[in-house]
């Protein structure tokens, strides 16, 4: 079962999260903090237009089903389409025991894993594109909630 939240425990992990990423020296600690600060963001409009102050996935089904999937949330939302994160994305292939290697996709509910345990997107869609893009949907979130 998951644990509940507030909305204002949802958003003040938003802000705190945001805040954190905002360091100059890009890192994926930085990207996943702000991967989450947007994943709170997100879960804190869909509670509050629910109007429910406190939130469990058992009861927010919205919240339960997208888990980590920024696009998702931003469904559940009807965010405009060009907020949108890539839906997949390519990371550097894996070079296995054999030499081979292997292609690796992660799909946008997939994203914090890859910074997560340090991989990174190798493809036309770059970790600074990923970044950029959760940087506008945070924006969004600051305008829902003033």
């Amino acid at each position: 079962m998951a644990i509940p939240f507030t909305d204002r425990e949802m958003e003040r992990a938003w802000r705190e999260n945001l805040s954190a990423s905002e360091r100059s020296v890009r890192t994926n600690a930085l990207r996943l903090l702000l991967f989450y600060a947007v994943e709170c963001g997100l879960k804190t409009i869909i509670m509050r237009r629910c109007g429910r102050r406190n939130c469990r996935s058992d009861y927010c089904a919205d919240i339960g089903e997208a888990q980590h999937d920024i696009n998702k949330l931003l469904d559940t939302l009807n965010v405009n389409v060009q907020l949108r994160l890539p839906r997949r994305i390519r990371m550097r292939d894996l070079v296995n025991s054999r030499k081979n290697k292997e292609k690796r996709e992660v799909r946008a509910g997939q994203v914090n894993q890859m910074w997560r345990y340090g991989g990174s997107s190798a493809s036309d869609v770059t970790d600074k594109m990923l970044e950029e893009k959760l940087l506008r949907i945070s924006e969004w979130i600051k305008r829902e909630l003033q």
